[in-house]
């Protein structure tokens, strides 16, 4: 058990004390120091990640701040009951169907070309360039360090293979961000601003940028279109206001911190078939999108769109053993 305290002009400890939550974060410790200010437990040692530039207002409060652990002591560990519940809220509150309207039945997924990818479309990684040895540009564009090892448990490489969400497309350079699915920070909106309190804040990327929300309300003033009726930014007030008072359901946002970004060039040649693919591109449904696929007793996203997709995609699940052949595809 450790106890993370918040330095600067206000202190604060919290304690990750459930053993379910370590092992579920398992091989976090690939991630590069590029991410929001958290501490991760992997394997038994401790990540530290900080960044201090991106964040949301222009308030000191509102920033994050970097965090430190040491050893708790015993007389702390009576107080692990609040970080338990803290927990259970940053694991979700359950399938993708909650809020969502028809649920599972209005799933889809299909394979792209790669010259027709554009915001709003989804990339998986293929495993071929994330396990094993060989370059590991694709496992940097992400954040990680380098390619896991060919011996990780399917549970854990399931968990770990990147599923992005592409946010913006350059028509005429290219250029390209997007965010990172299924990464959690172990943070709460809560710990950093005033608004969605308890819901989880996810890793968007590597690279530089602010606290962006993706979600599928037009309503939300200031909001984007993407692709299959995902929206992305808006006013965060009136986010919460649409959820409030309006007809919108605090699940269906998902919150990133900081992005994955592609310069002219990198993404198509990224995409480009043969060897080296780094990503398998897809066009999925706004509800397998937002799908809560790491809450307790959810298939992982990359499994369900893969099967969703079927064709190509789902054997390469199959010859990299990240589905089973009796896995209940239908």
């Amino acid at each position: 058990e450790y106890t993370f305290t918040r330095t600067g002009t206000s202190r604060r400890t919290a304690m990750f004390s459930r053993r379910r939550s370590a092992r579920r974060l398992s091989a976090c410790n690939f991630l590069q120091a590029a991410t929001v200010s958290v501490v991760l437990v992997a394997t038994g040692r401790l990540v530290t990640v900080n960044t201090t530039s991106a964040w949301v207002g222009t308030s000191q409060r509102e920033r994050p701040q970097s965090f430190t652990a040491k050893r708790a002591s015993e007389e702390e560990v009576d107080d692990t009951n609040v970080e338990l519940f803290r927990q259970s809220l940053i694991q979700g509150w359950g399938g993708g169907e909650v809020g969502s309207g028809p649920g599972d039945q209005s799933d889809w997924a299909e394979l792209l070309d790669t010259a027709a990818v554009r915001a709003g479309d989804v990339l998986l990684a293929h495993p071929a360039m994330f396990f094993g040895d060989g370059p590991d540009r694709a496992c940097s564009r992400v954040g990680l360090r380098g390619r896991f090892p060919e011996d990780l448990p399917q549970s854990e490489r399931l968990r770990m293979l990147p599923v992005v969400l592409i946010t913006e497309v350059d028509e005429d350079s290219r250029e390209a961000s997007g965010v990172w699915l299924t990464m959690r920070t172990g943070r709460l909106m809560g710990d950093y601003v005033n608004h969605f309190h308890s819901r989880p804040l996810l890793y968007g990327g590597p690279s530089e940028a602010s606290l962006m929300m993706v979600h599928p309300y037009p309503q939300v003033q200031g909001s984007e279109p993407l692709e299959g009726g995902l929206y992305v930014g808006g006013n965060f007030s009136a986010a919460q206001e649409w959820v409030e008072e309006g007809e919108g359901s605090s699940l269906r946002f998902r919150f990133f911190m900081n992005r994955i970004h592609w310069e002219e060039g990198e993404l198509a040649s990224e995409l480009k078939l043969g060897s080296g693919q780094a990503w398998l591109p897809l066009r999925c449904s706004a509800d397998l999108v937002l799908s809560e696929s790491d809450a307790i007793g959810e298939r992982p996203l990359w499994i369900k769109m893969a099967e969703l997709a079927g064709g190509e995609v789902l054997q390469i699940g199959l010859d990299y053993g990240l589905i089973d052949d009796d896995d209940g595809f239908t």
